[in-house]
């Protein structure tokens, strides 16, 4: 899911590359298994805002393979990654172009990391029943016509 914000740039990509780090600092094999699958969903987004970050993370995942201390399935998914990094991510875009609705100039990037105190706002966690629900409900699906065509059913 966090990859998905990153591709989207909900989030920014140093969160994401942070999680990398993260999981690569103290490999075993679930910490490397999450990371080559985060890297795969994420990947070719990251390459093209931080090609740094990424040659960082892939060196990480390089020198893992050297040392040679994990399973070999493990080993394998590492493999894998570098051949689906070679194909410069093709099975695996960032956006998928009918996903990509909103303008570059639209876009909102929360710029959090992990050591960031997060507010959550729970004052604004909570239920409040509805009683024109029906009239909102209809309201809310005249607006997404008029945002995602038809289409958005």
């Amino acid at each position: 899911m966090i990859a998905h914000l990153v591709n989207q740039q909900v989030v920014h990509e140093l969160l994401a590359l942070q999680i990398l780090a993260l999981f690569l600092e103290s490999p075993t094999e679930d910490s490397v298994d999450m990371a080559v699958d985060f890297m795969i969903e994420c990947g070719q987004v990251l390459t093209e805002v931080t090609p740094a970050g990424v040659n960082a993370i892939f060196e990480r995942f390089r020198n893992i393979l050297h040392e040679g201390e994990i399973d070999r399935r493990v080993q394998y998914n590492i493999e894998k990654l570098f051949a689906v990094r070679k194909s410069k991510f093709a099975n695996h875009p960032g956006v998928l172009p009918e996903l990509d609705l909103i303008d570059e100039n639209d876009r909102i990037t929360h710029e959090t990391t992990l050591e960031e105190e997060l507010d959550t706002q729970d004052q604004c966690n909570f239920f409040k029943a509805d009683p024109n629900y029906e009239q909102t409900e209809a309201e809310w699906d005249e607006i997404k016509k008029e945002i995602l065509g038809e289409y958005g059913e």
